[in-house]
C-alpha cells in the first residue's frame, strides 16, 4: 500500500498525525510525509511592491520556510516509527491541494491521509477548502482525520464503524480494514442499513459474534427478506474480518442511510468511520456518493472514503 500523510504545521494536523500512530498498516507498504509550504505572504507582498530584485531576501525566507518543514516532518516521522514501512518525507511549494493531488498522481498513491480543515477557518465538522478539494478530486482513496482523545482518560483501543452495503467500494472497504493492524482493544461495529421506505419507521438491531442466529432470526421477523439478507452481509463481512483478536459486532439499522451510520457514530463513540465512496445504488461518476459527502462533513470522529480503483 502507498500511503501519503499530508501535513501542516498547526493542531489541524495532530488528528491525521494521531490515526497513524495508532493504526498499524500493513508490512512492506511506503509512507510519503508531504509539507507544502504556501508561497509566504512576506514574498507576494515583495512581488507587490515590486522590489523583488532584493532576491537574497526572498531566498531567506525560503530557506527558512524549507528548514522548518525539514525539522517538522522528522518529528512526524518519529512519531510514526512503529510502522514497518518506507518513508518518504517530502516538502513542496505552492498551492497545498494542488500538491497534495499532484503527489498522489506521481506516487500512484492508494491512501492519503490529511486533517479535516486544512488551511481552513472553518468552524464546526466542516471540511475546509483543502479536504474537500482532496475527497472530491483524488482517484484514490482519502481519510480525513479528527483529533482523538488524549492524556490518561483516553482508552488503548479504537472504536472502528465500518458501513457496508455490498457495493464494489464497499467489499474494497472491507479489504483496507482487514489490512490494518488494530491497537489491542480495538473493536469493530459492522453497520449495514436497509433504506426504508417514507411510511416506515426506523429501528436497530446489535449483536455480538456469540448471538448469530437469534440476530439473523430477529433481523428476518422484523425487515423480512431485507433483513434476511442484510444479516447475511453483516456475517460474511464478520468471517472475511475473521480473526479470534479483534472484538466484533454486527449492527442491522433500518432507516436513511446517512442517518443510519451517523447515530451508530454516536452509539459506539467510534474512533474512525470506514465505508465506500459510492453506494450499491449509486450513479458511476467521479464525485462523492450522497451518503459518503454525508459523513465526510457530517461525523465528529475521522472518516475513510473508501474508492475502488480497480473499477472500469
Amino acid at each position: 500500500m502507498k500511503v501519503l500523510l499530508a501535513v501542516e504545521q498547526t493542531r489541524i494536523s495532530e488528528g491525521a498525525i494521531q490515526i497513524l500512530s495508532k493504526l498499524t498498516l500493513p508490512d512492506g507498504s511506503d509512507l510519503f510525509l508531504l509539507h507544502v509550504n504556501p508561497i509566504p505572504q512576506k514574498i507576494t507582498g515583495l512581488a507587490k511592491e515590486r522590489i523583488l530584485k532584493i532576491s537574497q531576501q526572498v531566498q531567506e525566507v525560503q530557506k527558512q520556510a524549507l528548514e522548518q518543514a525539514r525539522q517538522f516532518l522528522s518529528k512526524v516521522e518519529k512519531r510514526v516509527s512503529h510502522q514497518n514501512v518506507e518513508m518518504c518525507p517530502l516538502v513542496k511549494k505552492g498551492f497545498p491541494g494542488e500538491e497534495i493531488l499532484k503527489t498522489i498522481h506521481a506516487k500512484d498513491i492508494d491512501l492519503v491521509v490529511l486533517g479535516s480543515r486544512g488551511y481552513s477557518k472553518a468552524t464546526g465538522f466542516l471540511l475546509g477548502s483543502v479536504s474537500q478539494w482532496v475527497l472530491q478530486e483524488a482517484p484514490c482513496s482519502v481519510l480525513i482525520a479528527r483529533p482523538m482523545a488524549r492524556g490518561k482518560k483516553a482508552p488503548p483501543g479504537m472504536n472502528l464503524l465500518l458501513a457496508i452495503d455490498g457495493s464494489a467500494d464497499s467489499r474494497t472497504a472491507v479489504d483496507f480494514v482487514k489490512n490494518l493492524v488494530l491497537p489491542p482493544s480495538s473493536q469493530i461495529t459492522i453497520l449495514h442499513v436497509v433504506k426504508k421506505h417514507v411510511f416506515e419507521t426506523e429501528q436497530a438491531l446489535m449483536t455480538d459474534s456469540k448471538k448469530e442466529k437469534k440476530f439473523a432470526q430477529l433481523a428476518e421477523e422484523l425487515l423480512a427478506i431485507r433483513g434476511r439478507e442484510g444479516a447475511k452481509l453483516l456475517k460474511q463481512t464478520r468471517k472475511a474480518l475473521g480473526s479470534p483478536d479483534l472484538q466484533i459486532q454486527e449492527r442491522l439499522a433500518f432507516g436513511n442511510p446517512g442517518d443510519e451510520i451517523l447515530k451508530a457514530v454516536r452509539y459506539v463513540r467510534a474512533d474512525l468511520v470506514v465505508l465506500g465512496s459510492r453506494g450499491s445504488t449509486g450513479v458511476k461518476r467521479v464525485f462523492l456518493g450522497s451518503v459518503s459527502n454525508k459523513v465526510a462533513h457530517s461525523v465528529g470522529c475521522s472518516v475513510a472514503v473508501i474508492r475502488n480503483n480497480k473499477k472500469e
